[in-house]
């Protein structure tokens, strides 16, 4: 396995730009606009120009099950007639994941060179199949993290890790004193995760309960689904685009807890490159890329059980001068190591490498 594209025995000039076709799975889908949608300024200052071809209808099925049919239908014949006609010509085709979620459908018949970029642990779905079909019908696979690049290394000789960017230039700490207001808890997510806050709830809970003059905001898109235990506590926020860029630098400190599974351990920990972008001290689960992150630098803490989480929050709670170092280190990494600027630049040592 080459997890490093700058370790090609290629030895023809390399291109000085790239025409990048990216098939992406859905508007709304979270990979889409942070992996793809958001790099596209970056990749052009290195000299790639990259077009994004986003279906209509969703990679991923509706939950009424009698609806499937005709999803699979409309999805099929939308990425067959109008999507594979659009992407001839191109140096490389991104391909976001499978094209239908969990399924092997097409994807040999896309033309051209074809890249699988891959942020979450998909080779749990259906024993793997529509995963390992994508990764060898690339030339390579671009993983968001270690775990995920250790299984795909078992389908393609080439391999390389990019982190999900976060943007530095729009999150940014925020220029105030760490005395003034009052210490926030936070946490940002589609409600389909808030089942992780469930499992350190207690911990939550205790800390609240310590410092009572602290507030826990939770942006997400249902409230339904928060915690009844942290429910009297919680200050519900609708989830828009764009609003970690104001109200996450507000907070003392950002949240990530996860289970110690095989899903979590290929999560990809954006959480904590938002909450390290905006200067925000983190409190982590220490599973997967989450760990390798807090291992990096005294960005924060792991924590691993409900009194863990209750003593790392409120320490942070009632000492607002160690929130604030810890944040600026988190965002210095996030500057050093997780930017966009970065990720573009591996995105440039991936083409050199792997395209002719």
């Amino acid at each position: 396995m080459s997890t490093d594209p700058l370790s090609s025995t290629k030895t023809q000039q390399p291109k000085t730009e790239f025409r990048v076709a990216a098939i992406t799975q859905g508007k709304t889908v979270p990979s889409r606009r942070f992996r793809v949608e958001a790099l596209v300024p970056y990749m052009a200052d290195n000299g790639i120009y990259l077009d994004e071809f986003c279906p209509r209808t969703s990679s991923y099925p509706p939950e009424n099950r009698y609806q499937r049919p005709w999803w699979f239908a409309a999805a099929m014949f939308e990425r067959a007639s109008c999507i594979l006609p659009k992407v001839t010509g191109y140096d490389a085709v991104i391909l976001q994941r499978e094209l239908i979620s969990t399924l092997a459908t097409i994807e040999t018949f896309i033309p051209g060179r074809k890249i699988l970029d891959v942020d979450d642990a998909i080779y749990l779905h259906r024993k793997g199949v529509a995963a390992r079909h994508a990764a060898k019908i690339s030339i390579g696979c671009v993983c968001g993290n270690s775990v995920i690049a250790e299984r795909f290394s078992d389908w393609s000789e080439n391999v390389a890790i990019i982190p999900t960017g976060v943007d530095t230039n729009k999150i940014k700490p925020q220029l105030k004193s760490p005395c003034l207001g009052k210490p926030i808890i936070g946490w940002i997510g589609t409600s389909g995760n808030l089942k992780y806050l469930e499992r350190v709830s207690q911990g939550i809970k205790s800390a609240l309960d310590a410092v009572p003059e602290s507030e826990f905001q939770i942006i997400t898109d249902n409230p339904e689904k928060i915690p009844v235990l942290l429910k009297p506590y919680a200050r519900f926020i609708p989830w828009e685009p764009d609003i970690e860029n104001s109200l996450v630098p507000q907070w003392t400190v950002g949240i990530m807890p996860l289970d110690d599974g095989e899903w979590e351990r290929g999560k990809c920990a954006f959480k904590m490159l938002q909450y390290m972008a905006a200067g925000v001290a983190v409190v982590a689960s220490p599973v997967g890329m989450n760990r390798d992150i807090l291992q990096q630098d005294d960005i924060g803490f792991g924590a691993r059980n409900g009194d863990e989480w209750a003593e790392s929050l409120v320490m942070l709670l009632r000492d607002p001068d160690m929130a604030r170092r810890l944040g600026q280190k988190g965002r210095a990494l996030a500057e050093r190591c997780y930017s966009l600027e970065v990720v573009s630049q591996r995105w440039r040592h991936v083409l050199t490498s792997w395209v002719t």
